[in-house]
């Protein structure tokens, strides 16, 4: 998969709302004061995707990085899965890149 693909599956997993927020997602989000128009600014609009391998049960790493509402450079872990009702995306992790 190329990452105009994967761009394209995370976005429409999140415009209808099949999505994830692993806990940890969620912990990192209050951590950095991250709020959800800064997750969605950098999906919208991405600086770059780039692969990132495969999680631990052989689904696509995507890494994901962008420009906050803040204007701030943020990066996440997108693993793209698949269910019975088509594609489905779990945000795993987020940080501020340097």
């Amino acid at each position: 998969m190329k990452s105009q693909e994967a761009i394209r599956i995370i976005r429409q997993c999140i415009s209808t709302e099949r999505y994830r927020l692993l806990r940890h997602f969620s912990e990192r989000m209050d951590e950095r004061g991250v709020f959800w128009p800064d997750i969605q600014a950098v999906i919208d609009h991405p600086k770059s995707v780039r692969d990132a391998g495969v999680d631990q049960y052989d689904r696509p790493r995507w890494l994901v990085a962008g420009k906050t509402t803040d204007l701030l450079n943020l990066e996440m872990v997108v693993v793209i899965d698949h269910d019975d009702d088509g594609n489905l995306v779990l945000l795993i992790t987020i940080y501020y890149e340097d």
